[in-house]
């Protein structure tokens, strides 16, 4: 009875929900835009800055490249360094960075052999914006309301602050969703526009900005598969933006953060890929490997069906053919009795 709940309510969970999605900016927010899918239509690459740009790869592109910076000439509303995978090990060039702000416009970039990208586009101000530390309190409304509730004043679209955007980063088939809603700037008087400062070879809180589909290893046995050694670290670089454990509480940045708990975002489905087999009777229980894998038949796990195809999995195809090293690693490891060794 259990097992036929969990794989029930896996199914239904992983269900792609991106086509019943559109941008809007009454739902501007973390978890109102959580299943947005990658805009489209517009030309690739529209809106890539002058120049050669191939130096300083991964390090802090604002430094410079700010009203009052050595570059201030070449000031950038967005840029930093792509790579092809989250430990930021190898830039990727030829990946795609969409930008959608708070008005619906699409600001496209594409990375250059260092994996770089920028652009001077500018990204349209977000009217109800509250200023914070960092993500946390004190919690500062740089708008104003009449005693009705209404915007009296918005905030000061010159203050990089308010300069919203949510991030997609594409290469190839693979896209993949900034969790949270950013701003261009740190401050009204010393912006620090890159996306290097959370995510760069220099910086890794939040793990390298990737796209792309290398393996995580370089090889893998043919045989003896160690969930340690071999398949967790798959799950890790391939799954866990989405299948962790509890949910991800991004930072508060509008007034709708403020008014509900649309800072709260959970991808996951109730399935959490770091844990081999799940938890219950915690503040969010979920589902583990354990529950999406069938050693009997590893050809009818649900991780397999959803990853491979990516029919019903909001994530997409993860693997493009079962001769994928990453997809018969697991597969072996599952066929082997997917122990916890």
């Amino acid at each position: 009875m259990r097992i036929s709940t969990i794989l029930t309510a896996i199914c239904l969970s992983l269900a792609a929900p991106g086509s019943a999605y559109s941008w809007d900016p009454a739902n501007f927010s973390a978890d109102g835009m959580k299943w947005q899918p990658a805009p489209s239509g517009h030309v690739v690459g529209k809106d890539n800055g002058p120049g050669a740009g191939l130096h300083h790869s991964g390090e802090d592109c604002g430094i410079c490249h700010r009203p009052g910076g050595s570059a201030a000439s070449m000031a950038w509303t967005a840029s930093g360094t792509i790579y092809a995978d989250r430990a930021a090990r190898v830039p990727l060039p030829d990946a795609e960075v969409m930008l959608q702000d708070y008005q619906g416009g699409v600001i496209s970039m594409t990375t250059n052999g260092a994996g770089n990208f920028w652009t001077a586009a500018p990204i349209a101000s977000h009217p109800y914006t509250v200023a914070s530390t960092h993500g946390g309190p004190p919690f500062v409304p740089l708008y104003k309301l009449d005693e009705e509730g209404n915007l009296l004043e918005p905030a000061d679209p010159a203050d990089p602050r308010t300069w919203k955007y949510k991030t997609w980063v594409k290469k190839g088939d693979s896209v993949v969703p900034m969790v949270t809603i950013a701003s261009a700037g740190g401050s009204p008087t010393t912006p620090r526009m890159s996306c290097n400062m959370h995510h760069g070879a220099t910086s890794h809180r939040s793990g390298g900005m990737w796209a792309g589909r290398d393996n995580v290893l370089a090889r893998y046995p043919k045989a003896h598969l160690s969930y340690r050694s071999h398949v967790f670290p798959i799950l890790r670089e391939k799954c866990a933006p989405c299948h962790i454990p509890g949910v991800t509480r991004t930072p508060v940045g509008a007034k709708s953060d403020l008014d509900s708990p649309s800072t709260v975002v959970d991808y996951s489905g109730g399935l959490d890929l770091m844990s081999y087999a799940g938890y219950a009777g915690v503040a969010v229980p979920k589902s583990g490997l354990l529950d999406v894998v069938t050693p009997y038949g590893p050809e009818r796990s649900i991780l397999f069906e959803k990853a491979m195809s990516g029919e019903g999995h909001a994530g997409g195809a993860i693997w493009q053919t079962p001769g994928d090293p990453e997809y018969r690693a697991i597969y072996q490891w599952v066929a082997e009795g997917a122990r916890n060794n």
